[in-house]
């Protein structure tokens, strides 16, 4: 059951009307809370029904976990935490890493290692994101942010979130917690500002993301056959794939949960248009980025260190862990590995010092190479092989230049083209706050964007391609 799915729409209505039925009779919190975890745990599980055991699991151990650190001394809180991290962990290293790393081991030693077992994995959708955000609340309790959930009702409800698990954005305890443990009933204006968001979540997967799909895929799978250019293409229009596809996921699961009443954060703040990669990372995957800044960073020292190699050392482990998190593949590792040296060559220099004067030239400029660079990390990104990104790479910076193919299909990449054009207009609308596609200052444009979302319906119904996946969700 999929966002971008009929069954998804009616999934929800019914959601919405028990929760508005629950306000009319019952006016109960705990009602309504039960409500909305029965419907979380329905919709994760109409995934795989086994997937619940595991999500099970990670709640109970972060529950309990809080309650032990209830009233303990530091050091027995030092180690409860790292007994609630193992344990947390343990099945996400399983199920998502046990293959590589066995593999990785094997061929390290030169021996052959039978992994039939582990191939037939299914790995958990969500896994990573309800784990990292079960964690955040432990830790946010050790470190005295937050007192332990006395309700085992609402801590479930917030590790299991619907709107949430499958591709986050990961939500801290001390943002949704407080917010599930109070009462209120959405109102019709929020079930406005919530459709306008998801209608426009939804624009960005199915009429962008899907339709650069199938030009990206064949450009890649066609790459010894197809000009540099193409390629060049290609890596152009799978930057911009990635990114509608996950922050159209992003916006729709914040539509929901705004529909529901909730506000929940925005995990995408247009980050093609930073100046610097530092940029970059403040306005991706914001809450990935907040969780290992906070969790991480700040746990090595951070910049506090007094050390310059340290310093290195802690930003280089953030964007390779940033990587490992994604999957367990080495073209993930070079993804990350990358970013950490684009990050360590703008600050040395630089460029990401306060006083830099930045005027319309130099923004865009600067602008271009950090898209330029981000794509190309991107090719390491989406093609497994190094091999085959590196032959990419190649092929681009020297078979440039020589025309490029439309794919199979010219009539459906001109429609792609118009499409993009229409989808930088609307960024653009929103750079410029004609329309606001967020849950805190709403109110003012709703009638605004309510209008403006009747041309990304109609444009979904012309031009519109249903997909059953999401790139977010295989990590």
């Amino acid at each position: 059951m999929f966002f971008n799915s009929f069954s998804f729409v009616g999934f929800f209505i019914v959601v919405l009307l028990f929760v508005v039925l629950e306000r009319l009779t019952v006016r109960n919190l705990k009602v309504r809370n039960a409500i909305l975890l029965v419907a979380s745990y329905w919709f994760y599980g109409s995934f795989n029904v086994g997937f619940l055991l595991i999500l099970l699991y990670v709640t109970a151990v972060n529950f309990f976990g809080g309650k032990a650190l209830f009233s303990v001394s530091e050091k027995r809180g030092k180690t409860i935490v790292a007994w609630c991290s193992v344990l947390s962990l343990l099945p996400l290293v399983f199920f998502k890493y046990a293959l590589f790393l066995c593999n990785s081991f094997a061929a390290l030693l030169s021996f052959e290692l039978n992994t039939e077992l582990l191939d037939g994995l299914l790995l958990p959708v969500g896994i990573s994101f309800f784990t990292f955000q079960a964690l955040s609340y432990t830790i946010d309790v050790y470190r005295k942010k937050i007192t332990s959930q006395a309700s085992p009702l609402d801590f479930a409800l917030f590790v299991a979130f619907f709107p949430t698990i499958l591709s986050g954005p990961i939500e801290k305890a001390r943002n949704l917690l407080p917010q599930i443990g109070r009462y209120f009933t959405p109102t019709v204006r929020d079930v406005a500002q919530g459709a306008c968001i998801f209608i426009w979540g939804l624009f960005k997967k199915m009429v962008i993301a899907d339709r650069l799909a199938n030009y990206v895929d064949w450009a890649y799978g066609s790459s010894q056959y197809v000009a540099g250019t193409t390629l060049a293409l290609a890596a152009v229009f799978y930057s911009i794939q990635i990114y509608c596809d996950f922050s159209g996921y992003s916006d729709m699961a914040l539509g929901v949960a705004k529909a529901l009443g909730f506000d929940v954060t925005k995990n995408f703040r247009q980050p093609y248009f930073s100046r610097t990669i530092k940029e970059f990372w403040r306005k991706w995957h914001i809450a990935l980025t907040s969780w290992f800044t906070e969790y991480v960073y700040f746990s090595l020292g951070g910049s506090r260190v007094g050390n310059k190699a340290r310093w290195i050392f802690n930003i280089s482990t953030i964007f390779i862990l940033s990587g490992i998190w994604h999957g367990a593949a080495w073209n993930f590792i070079i993804w990350g590995a990358l970013h950490a040296v684009f990050y360590l060559c703008e600050h040395f220099l630089g460029l990401q010092k306060k006083t830099v004067r930045w005027n319309r030239f130099t923004s865009m400029l600067s602008g271009c190479v950090v898209f330029m660079l981000v794509t190309v990390a991107w090719i390491f990104f989406r093609i497994e092989s190094f091999g085959d990104a590196a032959y990419v790479v190649t092929k681009i910076a020297t078979d440039f230049g020589g025309g490029f193919s439309m794919g199979a299909s010219s009539f459906t990449f001109v429609g792609t083209c118009a499409m993009l054009l229409v989808f930088l207009g609307y960024e653009l609308l929103v750079r410029r706050r004609f329309v606001w596609y967020d849950v805190t200052d709403y109110d003012r444009q709703l009638t605004r964007n309510i209008f403006m979302s009747i041309p990304l319906l109609l444009l979904m119904g012309m031009f519109g391609m249903s997909s059953d996946t999401f790139v977010y969700f295989q990590f």
